[in-house]
């Protein structure tokens, strides 16, 4: 089995969102923020080099985001292929199966011809702008304007926000009753006593509290309570044995399957932290909704490692206590694995006081990476825990 398509089983790449940014600075955090130019008239040459190397730099790392979105695009535009050839060997498989396969893989085809066609657009502008460095400065001070545009132009720009539509009401004039015509103006008293009776006094506008940043939820959420499902004492040994509630860590589906799972997630992963003793350890249970689960996944296997990525960019790897061949659902179409990898005492310092980021998991057929959403659920279980 080619290596590749064994780590992204059923085409479950760790998708790379390219998010539009703000011309020519980019608010995806994988782009870097392209520095404005100063006016180049009375810059030294000294800053206008160093300018010159900025921009190189900042070229290539818009280059490698291309590329990686590349590689992404040509993996899953792979396993869609393998799924569809399996499906067309498959006499049991039933046709609209292959047609969504076939409209999958037309779909990741053209995602990987763009993806490649931009790297092969980034990679033009980065040969130019690697010979600014060499240049004098004038022919520097000329040139290094129009190769700023071509690195801008590379970012893709935001979509266009339509404005919101606003209801203008007109309101016809009233005369003012304190100020009556004059006597004998029959045409103002008439237009005068046609006039509506006066508005009512608006209601007293609302008093409104100073706002206090220490009362912001948003910026100082209210802890939330532990939960906890198991907290006992061994008589024997006099250990205490505390694990907190399983809670949600993340979902994750292809897109390019959401046609074939319909309203079913295809991975679906619930953690908790126990503690026996002095050891630590985290518990994953993985759903995976597909019947063919054990021909992609295989099994969790012993010494396994789930390597934990923070938000910080650090991670730490964590190896699985015991293997584990997964159950079949009451279903037939979902099987459940389960992990239990041990937390090393160092560790938990850092995770603490760190967020969660993405986790990569070792499978007997390979690895895959998932995106947490729950990314506080290690720091707050292990504070429950550590009290």
């Amino acid at each position: 089995m080619n290596f590749y398509r064994s780590i992204f089983p059923l085409g479950l790449t760790f998708a790379l969102g390219l998010f539009s940014p703000n011309a020519a600075l980019a608010q995806h955090p994988d782009f870097p923020e392209l520095d404005s130019l100063p006016v180049l008239d009375s810059v030294p040459a000294y800053e206008m080099a160093a300018l010159a190397r900025r921009l190189v730099d900042q070229t290539d790392q818009i280059r490698e985001v291309f590329v990686r979105k590349a590689q992404r695009a040509t993996l899953e535009r792979e396993v869609v292929a393998d799924q569809l050839a399996a499906s067309e060997a498959d006499t049991l498989a039933p046709p609209e199966e292959r047609e969504i396969l076939k409209k999958a893989l037309k779909t990741t085809k053209e995602a990987e011809k763009i993806a490649l066609a931009d790297v092969a657009k980034a990679e033009k502008v980065l040969a130019s702008v690697q010979k600014l460095p060499d240049q004098e400065s004038e022919a520097l001070r000329k040139s290094l304007p129009k190769a700023h545009k071509q690195v801008a132009a590379l970012i893709p720009k935001p979509e266009p926000v339509e404005a919101p539509i606003a209801e203008v009401i007109g309101v016809p004039a009233v005369s003012d009753p304190a100020n009556p015509p004059a006597a004998g103006a029959q045409d103002s008293l008439a237009v005068v006593a046609e006039q509506p009776p006066a508005p009512p006094k608006p209601a007293p506008r609302p008093q409104f509290k100073k706002y206090d940043p220490a009362g912001d939820v948003m910026l100082n959420p209210p802890a939330r309570a532990c939960a906890l499902v198991v907290d006992t004492r061994d008589e024997f040994s006099g250990e205490r044995r505390r694990e907190a509630q399983k809670e949600e860590l993340f979902r994750f589906t292809n897109p390019s399957l959401k046609a074939y799972l319909q309203d079913r997630d295809h991975v679906v992963c619930q953690a908790s932290v126990a503690v026996k003793g002095s050891t630590y350890l985290l518990n994953l249970q993985f759903q995976i909704n597909d019947a063919n689960a054990k021909r992609a996944f295989g099994s969790l296997p012993k010494n396994g490692v789930a390597i934990l990525k923070l938000l910080d960019g650090e991670t730490l790897t964590l190896y699985n206590l015991r293997a584990d061949e997964g159950v079949a659902g009451s279903d037939k179409v979902s099987y459940t694995f389960a992990g239990q990898y041990a937390i090393d005492p160092g560790m938990l310092k850092k995770l603490q006081k760190s967020l969660l980021d993405k986790v990569r998991i070792a499978w007997s057929t390979g690895y895959e990476d998932y995106e947490t959403y729950n990314v506080d659920l290690l720091s707050r279980q292990l504070g429950c825990l550590l009290k």
